[in-house]
């Protein structure tokens, strides 16, 4: 299972690593979502990391395109 796009050459940091080998535990019992009580703490650290890796892919093409626009206006 890959989490970044196969052309993404960012490596990842050790505190990511860990905590997608911590949400990717086998031997623990299986995610639960309920919508109206306490969500699995797993589940939460999943989804707070993919945010990060989002929020970083994001960020590294708004640079790219603010870059671009600059070589355009040069």
């Amino acid at each position: 299972m890959t989490l970044r796009a196969p052309g993404n050459k960012a490596k990842m940091t050790g505190s990511e690593r860990e905590a997608l080998l911590e949400s990717l535990m086998i031997d623990e019992p299986e995610l639960t979502f309920t919508p109206c009580g306490n969500p699995d703490p797993r589940l939460l650290r999943l989804v707070e990391f993919l945010a990060r890796q989002a929020a970083r892919e994001c960020y590294a093409e708004e640079v790219k395109m603010t870059r671009r626009r600059g070589k355009r206006t040069s």
